[in-house]
């Protein structure tokens, strides 16, 4: 297992491991193969991500806690907690958002998905009902949508606003094209990403933290630097939580 400086392992916020729910493993098998990857890179703890549109959000904790004994019973040492991405499109209540939402009280936060074909407006809306609605914010891979990347595209006011950036690591070693690479790069190595996250979905788009540090590095980032990235940044946001966001001006 890979530690940081301080002996934490790799945390993984954006993955999609709960099997038959969404675009990521569709049997238990599969989602076993997935985490032994996830083991073999170094991780220690995954947030299991579904898309709120495909699955039922009630049904996650029980799905969580199927794959946990599956888990156990396959000898792999892996925790997972139950968590939901959430898109500008997706209307959850509140018993739903809390099931989404990851962090102590009072300092609950909830992955939005930056939109890979929507409008940025619609992101910054549905930020600013989560914020209203007492929520902090962790926005999944901005670098894949370029309208959000764009001079006034809203990712700065969003940053103002409180809300923290997850880079994805396919994103960080070149997977999505050099425009992304460039962007997530410039990202981490200014500081305002705070997370490196694999969101995997099946075992041929699985966890790639160890390359995403390596490519970090690589570009000038620190190697303690890249290192909390994917283990104490993400430990602190499922320890400690995340201060509710300011809702953006709209």
């Amino acid at each position: 297992m890979i530690l940081d400086g301080a002996g934490r392992a790799r945390i993984e916020l954006h993955f999609h491991l709960l099997p038959g729910v969404d675009d990521g493993p569709q049997t238990m098998e599969e989602s076993l193969e997935l985490a032994r990857l996830a083991v073999a890179d170094g991780t220690r703890t995954i947030t299991v991500t579904p898309h709120a549109r495909f699955v039922d959000v009630r049904t996650v904790p029980e799905r969580t806690e199927e794959l946990r004994a599956a888990l156990r019973a396959a000898g792999i040492p892996l925790e997972v907690r139950a968590g939901v991405e959430v898109a500008q499109e997706d209307d959850l209540d509140a018993d739903e958002l809390e099931i989404a939402a990851q962090g102590p009280p009072g300092r609950r936060w909830i992955l939005l998905e930056a939109p890979l074909v929507l409008d940025a407006a619609g992101l910054l809306d549905k930020a600013a009902e989560l914020a209203g609605r007492g929520y902090g914010l962790l926005i999944g891979h901005p670098e894949r949508c370029a309208e959000l990347m764009e001079p006034g595209g809203g990712l700065d006011e969003l940053l103002t606003r409180g809300a923290l950036l997850q880079l994805n690591a396919s994103s960080v070693i070149g997977r999505h094209g050099e425009r992304v690479r460039a962007d997530a790069l410039e990202l981490a190595r200014s500081g305002r990403a705070a997370v490196v996250a694999s969101d995997a979905h099946r075992p041929t788009r699985g966890p790639a933290l160890t390359a995403a540090v390596a490519a970090l590095v690589g570009a000038g980032l620190a190697p303690d630097a890249a290192e909390r990235m994917v283990s104490a940044a993400p430990a602190a946001l499922l320890e400690r939580g995340l201060a509710p966001a300011a809702a953006p001006r709209r």
